[in-house]
């Protein structure tokens, strides 16, 4: 499974390659959360992404949490191309 995560993870970041500036806040605040599921290669993937307001997202999948850069896009943005890729967002 934690290959299928990093195939998702791999994909997300080749979407959304872009320089952004890193941002060190600490204890950002959740605003917006969507529930995505993904089909790779037959299997069923389903994360929960959750815009922390700050240029992050908390991206959690089979109960494993890391937060990456949204990299100068926004979460909106983000979930669309998940959308494009054929997920389900809810």
């Amino acid at each position: 499974m934690k290959k299928l995560m990093s195939i998702v993870l791999l994909g997300t970041t080749l979407v959304f390659a872009a320089c952004g500036s890193d941002d060190d806040s600490s204890d950002p605040v959740v605003t917006d959360c969507e529930i995505c599921d993904l089909d790779i290669l037959g299997t069923i993937v389903s994360g929960e992404y959750c815009d922390n307001g700050d240029g992050t997202i908390t991206v959690t999948i089979d109960g494993e949490e890391e937060t990456e850069s949204l990299d100068g896009v926004t979460f909106d943005e983000f979930i669309a191309a998940f959308d494009q890729l054929g997920a389900t967002c809810n």
